[in-house]
Parts: structure tokens; C-alpha cells; sequence
């Protein structure tokens, strides 16, 4: 008999189905962490667009004007951070001034990713709701 080296071909037939069954009882989980992520990134973002508009609102006596989804009001750029933006790569953010009836004004999330909403409406506080890829939470 001769020294065998290296693997057979059931060997690694079976390394890759055991590594193929953990990787799929694996991939949902990963697939919530990511989304639970995402989540709190957005939120985190929101919290931001908030305590800018607070700032403004006490520095001005007035609220942000309600402007298109994604762009700054005037004015409130000075109370962001450098370089902040509305629109990421799978949300837009939206200021919006409602008048006061029922509520005064509020941050919402555009995004076409019913997970990605579904999980920020568990994180977010109240008052919030969505009205399909919307995700508003009122700021006062």
C-alpha cells in the first residue's frame, strides 16, 4: 500500500454539505441582524433630522418650511452635522411642517423596504404610523 495524500471525493462531498446545511440555518438570522442594523441606522438618522429641527425651532420661533422629500428646508443646514444628507442608498428622508392638526411637524422615512419600515416602527417612539412606504414620527 502507498502513503494517500490529501482528500477523496466523498470526503469533501461531505465537508461541503455540512457547511451548505449551516449556512442555511444560519442565513435568516443574518438576514434579521442586518435588518435590525439598517433599522437603527435609520432611526439614528431620524434622531438627527429631530434635533436639528428642535434647535431651529428654538432658535427661530418658527418651524422648517415643508419642502420635497429629500431636500434640506432653508435654513436648517447650519443645525445638521457636516456632509449629513436626506438620502441614503435604501431611504429618503423628509421634513414635514403639517400645520399643527393634529400635529405640528415630523420626520418621515421613504424607503421601498417593507422589513427595513416594519422593523424602524418597532424602534421608533410614539406618536408614529405608516401610510404605505412612509414611516412618520412627529416631532412635536
Amino acid at each position: 500500500m502507498s502513503d494517500r495524500s490529501g482528500f477523496s471525493l466523498v470526503e469533501l462531498v461531505v465537508v461541503v454539505l455540512v457547511v451548505s446545511i449551516l449556512a442555511a440555518i444560519a442565513q435568516p438570522k443574518l438576514s434579521e441582524v442586518l435588518v435590525k442594523a439598517r433599522a437603527a441606522d435609520a432611526y439614528a438618522d431620524m434622531q438627527v433630522v429631530r434635533v436639528a429641527v428642535l434647535a431651529f425651532q428654538a432658535d427661530q420661533n418658527t418651524w422648517p418650511a415643508d419642502v420635497n422629500r429629500g431636500v434640506v428646508p432653508p435654513g436648517l443646514d447650519s443645525f445638521l452635522p457636516a456632509n449629513f444628507d436626506l438620502v441614503k442608498s435604501d431611504y429618503t428622508l423628509d421634513f414635514d411642517n403639517w400645520g399643527g392638526s393634529p400635529f405640528t411637524a415630523g420626520v418621515t422615512l421613504i424607503t421601498s423596504d417593507t422589513n427595513l419600515g416594519l422593523r424602524l416602527l418597532e424602534i421608533l417612539p410614539p406618536p408614529k404610523w405608516n401610510s404605505g412606504d412612509k414611516y412618520s414620527w412627529v416631532i412635536e
